[in-house]
C-alpha cells in the first residue's frame, strides 16, 4: 500500500515541479553586459551579439554592473528563457587584444542576468 502511495505521488510532484519552472520562463527579462576595458593599455571595442544579433558596442567602462540599466552597461528586453551571446573584442586596428567571449545564460521573467566582463581574467 505505501509503495502505491509512493508511486501516486512521484508524477504529481514532478507536474508541479516543471509547472513552476515554466512559469518564470514566460514573459520577459533584461540581460546586461558591462566591461572593465580601461584597465589595460590596449584600445578595444567590446560588441556584444545576442542569439547571432548584434546588440550594440560598449560604450563606456566599468568596474561592476550594480545597476541593469546604467549608462556604462549595454542591456536589452528580451523574452524570458535560454539565449546565446558572443562577445567580440577587437583593437581599431591590427590584431592585438582580440578575444572571443562566448556562452549562455537563462533569463527569467522580471529578472536582471548581468554579464561582466573582466579584462583582469582575459587572456589575449
Amino acid at each position: 500500500m505505501k509503495k502505491r502511495i509512493v508511486f501516486l505521488f512521484i508524477p504529481i510532484f514532478l507536474i508541479l515541479i516543471f509547472s513552476c519552472e515554466s512559469e518564470n520562463l514566460n514573459g520577459n527579462g533584461t540581460v546586461t553586459f558591462g566591461a572593465n576595458f580601461h584597465i589595460i593599455d590596449c584600445i578595444s571595442y567590446v560588441t556584444v551579439y545576442v542569439d547571432d544579433i548584434e546588440l550594440g558596442t560598449l560604450q563606456n567602462s566599468t568596474n561592476e554592473i550594480t545597476e541593469c540599466n546604467a549608462p556604462e552597461n549595454l542591456s536589452k528586453e528580451l523574452t524570458a528563457g535560454k539565449h546565446s551571446y558572443l562577445v567580440e573584442i577587437r583593437p581599431p586596428i591590427g590584431t592585438g587584444c582580440t578575444k572571443d567571449i562566448s556562452g549562455t545564460f537563462t533569463l527569467v521573467d522580471n529578472e536582471c542576468e548581468k554579464i561582466f566582463i573582466d579584462y583582469n581574467t582575459i587572456d589575449f
